[in-house]
């Protein structure tokens, strides 16, 4: 009975002739002189391809890993002939002082590793992109210019030719579609790297008609980050002009998560005054929605911080206009600030006046409290007054708010005027229940800054009236807060 392992059968079961020897003993036979292979390489392909593409130079064999050595011995072994002293190996012929014709072919390991190789030897892989479009047959990256940051366009046709360094010319009418690629983008990147007038005008004419969908691409953004800023200025305001083209156009990359960043990168790069002024005339009409973007605010505010007041002021009188919507939302509310911060003249006088005229109402809201308090942190006496003034007959309740007390307590400790302090604390005292102040969860805060800062008849109208509820408050954990706030100061005062 023939040995078991001389034994070998098609996919189909059918047996078919063993190897040559006629015994082939179990163990990996490999010579210790062939020992230099390529390193491996850098897409998982299937075998016949990576053999085909494999330099078999006597260089870096060593390298390899173990898999993938003990498979080009099985290959070898099964493709080696003996004629004339030499080894013919998928066509390349060795002598016979490379490495002995009669390597011993293992054939209970020789099958298809694919799956096996890219389990085991992952480790040896380079980071790929697995949804890439360049993960064909057609293209790779080189692992020893990945590691030089220098990444190459190379087509394996011409493997057995040389390198086939691309440039942005080879790749017209492919642009587009590359640099909505992971791999294809980083390309476009590095060509830009050493890119000319000519490179640059190639590129723009290619993209021109679809900069918009590329600002939105995940991966397309990256390509106009980097064209903007190779651009010059005639390039750069035709971009402006096919952003603003279709109405509302610039508004929705604005508010996309990628497009955002590719639009701060672009108001960057301008130095012209037409073109910012271009720009800011087309974010007009949507500023307010803008404003209110997750997104998009960053737009916003990147204007507004880094333009002068006279290119922003069609932004910020459309925020103005819509003050109490943007104020009150989360991320428009930072717009606000900024806006009151980096205005000035009638422009800052505008804004302010709106925010003034809804302070009651921002007052009580859990974002538009913090525009209140951004306004009387600019410590300017005549806007806190303004505000002081427009709140009063409302300070008691909104010292029992849990958004308003943070507003009534942020002007009495900025307030630097001791008469409107002296205001607001004799509003509180005369409200018709003062004692409830006193032990309410959120304007024991804003009694217990009454005290600090309280002077002359307000500091003794506010110890009267904490001495006439001691009783009450010595039962409650907030009146508590204040007696000891209370016993402080006195024992301050009596050691002075």
């Amino acid at each position: 009975m023939e040995h078991r392992r001389n034994a070998h059968y098609f996919g189909t079961g059918v047996p078919f002739p063993p190897y040559l020897p006629p015994f082939v003993p179990d163990g990996e036979y490999f010579p210790a002189r062939f020992s230099n292979l390529s390193s491996p390489i850098d897409v998982d392909r299937n075998l016949s391809n990576m053999f085909s593409c494999m330099n078999l130079s006597p260089a870096t064999y060593a390298a390899a890993p173990p898999l993938l050595r003990s498979t080009l011995a099985d290959q070898l072994g099964r493709n080696v002939a003996a004629d004339n002293g030499g080894a013919c190996v998928d066509g390349l012929v060795y002598s016979v002082n490379d490495f002995p014709v009669n390597i011993p072919f293992n054939q209970h390991r020789f099958r298809d590793d694919r799956d096996v190789l890219r389990r085991e030897c992952s480790d040896y892989l380079f980071d790929f992109d697995q949804e890439s479009n360049l993960l064909s047959e057609k293209y790779v990256y080189s692992t020893q210019m990945a590691a030089d940051n220098k990444l190459k366009f190379q087509n394996v046709d011409f493997f057995n030719e040389g390198l086939g360094v691309w440039s942005l010319k080879e790749l017209r009418g492919r642009i587009c579609s590359l640099a909505k690629d992971q791999n294809g983008c980083r390309i476009l990147q590095s060509l830009f790297e050493r890119a000319t007038i000519e490179d640059v005008e190639i590129v723009l004419s290619e993209v021109i008609n679809f900069i918009s969908d590329l600002m939105k691409d995940q991966f397309g953004n990256y390509l106009v980050q980097k064209l903007v800023a190779v651009c010059n200025d005639n390039q750069k305001t035709r971009i402006l002009f096919s952003l603003i083209n279709v109405p509302g156009n610039i508004i929705i990359v604005c508010m996309n998560p990628h497009g955002t960043r590719a639009m701060q990168k672009l108001l960057a790069s301008l130095k012209q005054p037409n073109q910012v002024m271009l720009v800011m005339k087309a974010l007009q009409r949507g500023a307010a929605t803008l404003a209110n973007d997750p997104n998009g605010y960053h737009v916003i505010l990147y204007c507004v911080a880094n333009f002068h007041g006279d290119f922003v002021k069609p932004i910020v009188n459309e925020i103005a206009k819509e003050c109490y919507k943007v104020a009150t939302d989360r991320s428009g509310c930072c717009v606000m600030q900024a806006c009151v911060e980096h205005s000035s003249g009638e422009l800052r006088t505008r804004i302010v006046t709106e925010i003034i005229v809804n302070s009651l109402h921002l007052a009580e809201d859990p974002y538009g409290n913090y525009v209140l308090q951004h306004l009387v942190g600019l410590k300017i006496p005549e806007l806190t007054a303004l505000l002081v003034r427009q709140l009063q007959g409302n300070l008691a309740y909104l010292s029992c708010n849990k958004y308003g007390s943070n507003v009534v307590e942020k002007c009495l400790n900025e307030c630097e005027n001791q008469e409107l302090s002296s205001r607001i604390i004799l509003e509180l005292i005369r409200s018709p229940n003062p004692s409830l102040l006193l032990v309410d969860p959120y304007a024991n805060f804003v009694i217990q800054s009454a005290l600090r800062v309280s002077k002359g008849f307000a500091n003794d109208c506010l110890r009267k009236l904490i001495s006439k509820n001691v009783s009450s408050m010595r039962t409650n954990h907030y009146g508590k807060k204040i007696l000891d706030r209370f016993e402080k100061k006195r024992v301050l005062a009596a050691s002075s």
